[in-house]
Parts: C-alpha cells; sequence; structure tokens
C-alpha cells in the first residue's frame, strides 16, 4: 500500500493497482480504520488513517445509487456490501512464464499444468508474478479481489514443472491435504539426474533441515534420532540418454526438496538443480542474484532443475470418484534428452 496521495478515479498507471476488499454481512457498522486494520495487520492505525486522509483508500457503494459516499474518514462506518478499494504501487518483479495450461476445472477444483519459472504464491521478490495472484486477478483483467481465494492443496518448486492442485473452497483443500498427509494420493514425477542410476532402487533417508547451510531453505538428510522426519523414494529410471538418466520417481512422503534430496544422496543430481547438484558457495551466489562463474553454468546445462511432476491421482472429495492428472515432459527437458542422444550419436 502506498501512502503517496492519489486519486483511484483517474486510470491507473501501469505501476499502479487496486485491492479490493468487501464488507461482509457481520460488519455492519464496522470502522473504516478497523476494517483496514483486521487485513493490513503489520500496518499501524497511524499508517492507515494517513493512507485514508492521502486519498489512497476510497469506497464502492453498490447498494443503489441513492446511497453515495464523499471522502472516507478513518471513523466512517461500512455496511454490508461495500467494496473498500486500496490503490498499490506495482513494484517490477523478475520475468515469469504464465503459459499454464487448465487441465481439469469444475465448482471446486482447478488443476493446472503449471510451467518451469512460475512461482505458486507471493514470496521474496515475486507477488503479481505468480499463480495465485494471476488467478485472483483473472490474469490482471479483474482488480485483485481479497475474497476470490484459490488455495493449494500441495506444493510444488518455482522451478519445478507439471500437475499441480489448487481448490476454490477451504474445506475442499483440507479434504485432499488430509489424502497427502495420510499417504493415499499416487504421485509420478520425471527427472533428468547425472549419471547412469540404476534400473529400479530405493532411497529410504530421513530429511531435516540443513542447519549447517548458509541457504535456509536447503535440507538435508539425517536420522530420525537427529531430528530428520521420514522419507521414502522409490526410481525407476526410464532411459539412459548418454551420460544422464530419465527417471520415474514415487515419493511415499511430501517431505520438502524430497526427490532432489534423495537423488542427490543417491550420486544421482538432478540436471540443472542450482542447491543440490552445485557446491555451496556457487549455491549461495545464485540465491543472493549474482552470477554464477562460467564453471557452474556449465554445471548446470539447463536453466532450471529438470524436474516434473508428470501425474498425480486422489479422490474427489465431493464426488468420492478417483481422479488422475497428467502432463508430458515439457519441450525444453524433451529437447535435452534430443541434444544428449544426437551427441551420442
Amino acid at each position: 500500500m502506498s501512502l503517496e496521495p492519489m486519486n483511484v478515479t483517474h486510470s491507473l498507471t501501469s505501476d499502479q493497482y487496486l485491492v479490493t476488499h468487501s464488507v461482509g454481512p457481520n460488519q455492519h457498522g464496522i470502522r473504516l480504520d478497523a476494517f483496514l486494520k483486521e487485513r493490513y495487520r503489520k500496518r499501524s492505525r497511524q499508517q492507515l488513517k494517513r493512507a485514508i486522509s492521502a486519498g489512497v483508500i476510497t469506497i464502492r457503494r453498490n447498494q443503489g445509487p441513492h446511497l453515495k459516499v464523499g471522502r472516507p474518514k478513518a471513523s466512517y462506518q461500512l455496511i454490508p456490501g461495500d467494496e473498500v478499494l486500496v490503490l498499490t504501487e506495482r513494484k517490477p518483479e523478475p520475468e515469469v512464464c504464465f503459459d499454464y495450461q487448465i487441465l481439469f476445472e469444475d465448482d471446486v477444483l482447478y488443476v493446472i499444468n503449471k510451467p518451469a519459472n512460475l512461482p505458486v504464491h507471493p514470496a521474496g521478490r515475486y507477488f503479481f508474478n505468480t499463480l495465485l495472484v494471476h488467478l485472483k486477478t483473472k490474469g490482471y483483467r479483474d482488480p485483485l479481489s481479497a475474497e476470490r481465494e484459490y488455495y493449494l492443496a500441495h506444493r510444488i518448486d518455482k522451478e519445478t514443472s507439471g500437475v499441480l492442485v489448487l481448490t476454490k473452497d477451504k474445506d475442499v483443500c483440507a479434504h485432499i491435504t488430509r489424502q497427502f498427509a495420510e499417504r493415499t494420493t499416487r504421485k509420478r514425477y520425471l527427472a533428468i539426474t547425472h549419471g547412469i542410476c540404476p534400473e529400479e532402487f530405493t532411497v529410504d533417508l530421513a530429511i531435516k533441515r540443513n542447519t549447517q547451510s548458509l541457504i535456509e531453505l536447503k535440507m538435508i538428510t539425517a536420522p530420525e534420532s537427529e531430528g530428520g522426519q521420514t522419507a521414502f523414494t522409490h526410481f525407476k529410471r526410464i532411459s539412459v540418454c548418454g551420460r544422464f538418466s530419465l527417471v520415474e520417481c514415487f515419493p511415499k512422503t511430501g517431505r520438502q526438496h524430497q526427490i532432489r534430496v534423495h537423488l542427490e544422496a543417491a550420486g544421482f543430481p538432478i540436471v540443472g538443480d542450482k542447491l543440490y547438484g552445485m557446491p555451496e558457495s556457487e549455491a549461495v551466489r545464485f540465491y543472493e542474484r549474482k552470477h554464477l562463474t562460467p564453471e557452474a553454468q556449465a554445471r548446470l546445462l539447463i536453466p532450471r532443475h529438470a524436474l516434473h511432476a508428470s501425474s498425480l491421482q486422489f479422490i474427489h472429495p465431493l464426488t468420492r470418484k478417483m481422479m488422475e492428472f497428467s502432463a508430458p515432459l515439457p519441450p525444453d527437458l524433451e529437447l535435452f534428452l534430443e541434444q544428449q542422444i544426437t551427441r551420442r550419436a
């Protein structure tokens, strides 16, 4: 939220955006500053009052043409059906790929094939350039409605492509999340690894956060006696392409970075993995947004880690039918494999 005086009745510029908050039936008579405080908890009352005085906050009254709202004050009392519009500054963000495909949609589910280089939820440098905000604004065609929600039933990393399940209802999301927790879902990933791995193998190594790493999100294998959480992944080699393997991955648990950590522990790190496929010093450079050395770039081979969520099975929370969704290996990974076959020939 910007605190600079602005007029929301004017056309928005490229670095401005409206966020709309709807007043619910149980909020009749709530003060404007109290309503905003519930939604912007990190802002003080004084900051919110200054924003209201500066014209950053306006009210749209939709109940009838005879109900008009002038320039609001902090003490203004809202009524159900009001929309509180907050003018925000849109800061520059890294470019992402919004070329996702809708695999399935009904009243409660929204299943997509997510491309690589698309963060799922706001974090760090990404807010508008994330899947959740893009969906909430219908591809930036609508104002950012705080009440239009999509819920993540599970998560995949920004660089990981493939099947992702969202829901339009919180209870439906909880139902699917329980299926993941109870391990009744069936997940299949595809990975391209360095080295020629066995035709079939299993990694049963517990995982915990690596407190010795300079990178906060890095995980490491560790026994349960040292705080590790159980993690089990089964692998099947599909093909060999030069000095690389295309591998099916079947995680039975859902620990953070589980497949990447288990393949690295087995001696077959994923191609392009900056966190588990390079020395720590180079990984730190990447996460500090510094240029990688030529040696590190040569090691990566491709811009993103070669991991793809290829299929997912779960029970529909309402119909109780078994649902299965799949997404083929994306073109960038297909091209990499083809290049290895060509070079070998």
